[in-house]
């Protein structure tokens, strides 16, 4: 995988040029983004999607033991609840057999996707790809496989300077002359309320 914990700026964009994203295309890739942001335990600080293109810039943290009621509830965040259930069900009875030596290589079975750039990154882009291949009936592959990420220095001077750079995309692109009126952008979203994202932008601004 790419790199361990840190903070990478991360960019794609789409390899076809006749395919762009709708406003319900950057709402879904959003909801992904968030998805699997919490399920995989890593942190936004900022981001952007554009019409062919998005940026991310992510905190990576250490790998940490997780309990059986966290897994539970982060599985619910992109598995089906019967799927979850059986899950829950065999961890529960692995547990009662005092069987913890099989009950956390089940766990490892979900924990290798998380605090990890490279997974999260995957499952965002894949998630992404059966959804707007569907809606917009095309096949095959939707990135260019030239993706991006560099590791960014841990300092409040480079990440702001990143930050700032992924927040003004859109006005750059000519979309709007302020970014707190785009929202499909972290400084977008925190202005129009949100909690998630005025916390990502706050870690920019803590250090």
């Amino acid at each position: 995988g790419h790199g361990g914990t840190g903070y990478y700026h991360c960019m794609s964009r789409i390899i076809d040029d006749r395919c762009t994203f709708n406003r319900r295309d950057k709402e879904k890739f959003t909801t992904y983004m968030r998805n699997f942001e919490e399920f995989c335990g890593v942190k936004i600080l900022t981001y952007s999607i554009l019409s062919n293109h998005w940026h991310i810039l992510v905190k990576i943290p250490e790998r940490q033991e997780l309990s059986d009621t966290e897994l539970i509830r982060r599985l619910h965040i992109i598995y089906g609840r019967t799927y979850v259930s059986q899950v829950q069900t065999e961890l529960q009875k692995l547990r009662e057999e005092g069987n913890d030596a099989r009950a956390e290589a089940l766990k490892q079975r979900y924990t290798y996707r998380m605090w990890d750039l490279s997974e999260f990154i995957k499952a965002l882009k894949q998630s992404f790809t059966m959804y707007y291949n569907k809606k917009h009936r095309r096949r095959g592959t939707l990135w260019d496989q030239r993706f991006k990420s560099i590791l960014v220095e841990n300092s409040t001077h480079a990440l702001s300077t990143m930050a700032a750079y992924i927040d003004l995309n859109a006005v750059r692109a000519g979309l709007v002359s302020d970014p707190k009126d785009y929202r499909w952008c972290g400084y977008g979203e925190a202005m129009g309320g949100s909690k998630v994202a005025r916390a990502g932008l706050g870690m920019v601004m803590e250090h």
